[in-house]
């Protein structure tokens, strides 16, 4: 949980904006800042080589990581 410090309007029009959603203000400030900001792709790995790899070629490229 955080504690977030709005002027007493804010918290007001939010109270207001939840109640009419049906939601918690803090479901409300994650609904509003879903539609003003998405949320990031997951990112799988951090290298892409823009080509495939055989299994030699992987086992190759694993093992240069290991110093062999």
């Amino acid at each position: 949980m955080t504690t977030i410090k709005v002027s007493k309007s804010l918290r007001d029009r939010l109270h207001r904006l939840a109640a009419e959603d049906g939601l918690t203000m803090a479901q409300e400030i994650d609904k509003l800042m879903g539609d003003r900001v998405p949320r990031p792709e997951p990112v799988v790995g951090g290298f892409r080589s823009g080509s495939s790899l055989s299994a030699e070629e992987i086992d190759a490229e694993l093992m240069r990581g290991f110093g062999a």
